[in-house]
């Protein structure tokens, strides 16, 4: 049988009742904190990696496949390149040749293939003469293939470099790849070297992105974390709807963004409330109601039944009349934004007894004017999830590799996020893009001509 503690008998009855006033205080504590709702992605910013998955519902008795009355969408021919020509040659009931025979044609259809890939070996063959004035004349070397150490040309380039960044192909598992698919056996210091200079090609494209980003009236920013050589670093972008900026550091400070913008200052900045985000250089600030929506729903499901629910609702109306804006006059518009807003602070000034939502009720207080900018100006987006979708991708590429051996490596891969991510915003497929900062890759036919 377990004996029951006793008190020290050294305490004086006024430090007993307050140990356990103390003790009172701090089982309240615990209550309170065992009561909260779990943070998840739909009240929080926890990545929905992160989130406790329930099971999923299963419907019996329903068919599967496509709804009744859908109509099918197949691939449509094109010209082909090969015909094959599938006749009859032996009877298959008598065993008569009749392959001489005339036949006519009752099917055709179409299957597209890849033929198996060989690497093209190119011999440059340079020339050099002597003009009527002298001067010694060389002749140029084509477009990407004007280094004569380099041993790959810009195809080879543009694939590793497009499967490592885009694909998240690992050095070691694209050093298979190359060699399975395209029968090219490569080390992985070459592999490593290759990436290495498409950064150098890329630091000049990159810088003019920047550039044009510094010049943008509305400019986002977001962060997420990174492995380097073991230890913690963020990969932060600048963005805008036709570019991003990727840049690696060692620091979650403001001090990046102040070096990335130099002496530029945007009209607006885009960005969540991370104490960083807001040192920008910038006249006014827009925060992401992505962020804020998740977190009154966290003080609903943790019991506000004032404050979260009302103010949630406004800034889906806020959303919605950004939605509707130009469907409505100028007046009309400015009235339901100015009725949004006398409401907003309504509930600003309103009491409340809970917590969740008297923390809200503070923020808001403190950052009123960055809540309605996207309302006042329509290139000003409601949330701030074109920064997060461009951080996107760098996330799964630290989920798939791990991270970065080096700082070169990661820099190297920030250049490169910066070339996919504003191909991507611009309509152009990131190949064409590499294939701009490389060289075209040379045909066959080109290969035979030029060694003629």
């Amino acid at each position: 049988m377990t004996k029951k503690a006793s008190p020290p008998e050294d305490l004086s009855r006024d430090e007993m009742w307050d140990m356990i006033l103390q003790l009172r205080a701090r089982v309240a504590e615990l209550e309170a904190q065992l009561s909260r709702p779990q943070k998840t992605s739909r009240n929080s910013s926890v990545p929905p990696a992160q989130t406790r998955k329930g099971k999923r519902q299963t419907t019996s008795g329903k068919k599967r496949g496509a709804k009744a009355g859908h109509s099918g969408v197949s691939r449509e021919n094109s010209e082909p390149d090969q015909v094959v020509e599938c006749r009859a040659e032996i009877c298959t009931t008598c065993g008569k040749d009749v392959s001489g025979q005339e036949q006519e044609l009752v099917n055709r259809h179409q299957v597209v293939d890849i033929p198996p890939v060989k690497p093209m070996v190119i011999e440059l063959h340079r020339y050099q003469t002597t003009c009527e004035c002298g001067a010694c004349v060389l002749g140029a070397y084509p477009p990407g293939y004007d280094e004569p150490q380099q041993r790959f040309g810009p195809g080879v380039h543009s694939l590793l470099s497009y499967f490592n960044g885009t694909h998240h192909v690992a050095h070691q598992r694209l050093q298979q790849m190359m060699e399975a698919v395209f029968g090219l056996p490569i080390s992985a210091g070459a592999i490593a070297n290759s990436l290495q200079r498409t950064a150098g090609r890329l630091a000049e494209p990159a810088y003019e992105i920047l550039r044009d980003i510094r010049r943008s009236a509305v400019i986002g920013s977001d962060e997420t974390g990174m492995r380097v050589e073991g230890t913690n670093w963020w990969l932060w972008t600048v963005q805008t709807p036709q570019a991003s900026y990727f840049a690696i550091a060692d620091t979650r400070s403001g001090d990046v963004l102040e070096a990335l913008m130099f002496d530029a200052v945007a009209e607006v900045w885009c960005s969540d409330l991370f104490s960083a985000q807001l040192t920008a250089q910038t006249r006014r600030f827009a925060i992401c109601h992505a962020h804020q929506l998740r977190d009154l729903q966290f003080a609903i499901d943790a019991g506000d039944t004032i404050f979260a629910p009302a103010f949630q609702l406004l800034l889906r109306e806020g959303l919605h009349l950004t939605r509707v804006r130009d469907d409505l006059s100028c007046e009309t518009y400015q009235r339901s934004v100015e009725a949004l807003q006398l409401s907003a602070q309504v509930l600003l000034d309103m009491e409340t007894n809970h917590p969740e939502g008297q923390a809200l009720q503070r923020r808001y207080h403190r950052h009123w004017d960055k809540l309605w900018v996207f309302l006042e100006r329509d290139d000003v987006p409601f949330d701030n999830n074109a920064s997060e979708r461009a951080l996107r991708p760098a996330v799964i590429h630290r989920k798939v590799i791990g991270g970065f051996r080096t700082e070169a490596g990661a820099e190297a891969y920030a250049l490169y996020r910066t070339l996919e991510d504003t191909a991507r915003k611009r309509g152009q497929p990131i190949l064409d893009a590499l294939h701009e900062v490389f060289g075209e890759p040379m045909l066959a036919s080109q290969g035979a001509t030029g060694s003629q």
